[in-house]
């Protein structure tokens, strides 16, 4: 039944992104960045930190409401040593500020491979969203404007 729910998450998820309907941000910018890697740290989410970490430059989130979805890159193993091939993508949510971080997905090889393909529209969201040099001349002109 859990499973059942969490897929037609994804899917929507998918969907949705791919409609460009959620707002995803990088994770680099979530205001409580902190106060998530801590609760990583300290086995939250069924994430063990001591062989993990977040690539938190290939990791982004969206809010909704109070609550916020996390779509993680997790290195497993030295980042140093192990293969990028080894990196999986997880999907968590923060329901709100008193429930701890949830992890909502094991690491199946069907559910990898649709967690790459959010991973690659999220990241075409904000690549379009970003784009330069449209982008660089808005905020120019931003800049310049008489208020």
């Amino acid at each position: 039944m859990m499973g059942d729910q969490v897929e037609s998450f994804v899917e929507g998820l998918i969907e949705k992104t791919r409609e460009g309907k959620l707002d995803w941000k990088p994770f680099s910018s979530f205001k409580n960045r902190r106060d998530i890697l801590e609760e990583l740290e300290n086995g939250r989410g069924n994430f063990d930190y001591a062989t993990n970490s977040i690539k938190e430059s290939k990791s982004y989130f969206l809010q909704s409401g109070e609550g916020f979805v996390f779509l993680f890159e997790i290195y497993h193993g030295d980042p140093q040593v192990a293969s990028s091939l080894d990196n999986t993508i997880g999907l968590m949510v923060k329901i709100n500020s008193v429930l701890p971080l949830n992890s909502l997905l094991g690491y199946t090889e069907m559910m990898q491979e649709e967690m790459e393909k959010l991973k690659l529209l999220v990241e075409n969201y904000l690549e379009e969203k970003y784009c330069y040099p449209d982008v660089l001349y808005n905020f120019m002109h931003e800049v310049l404007e008489d208020k």
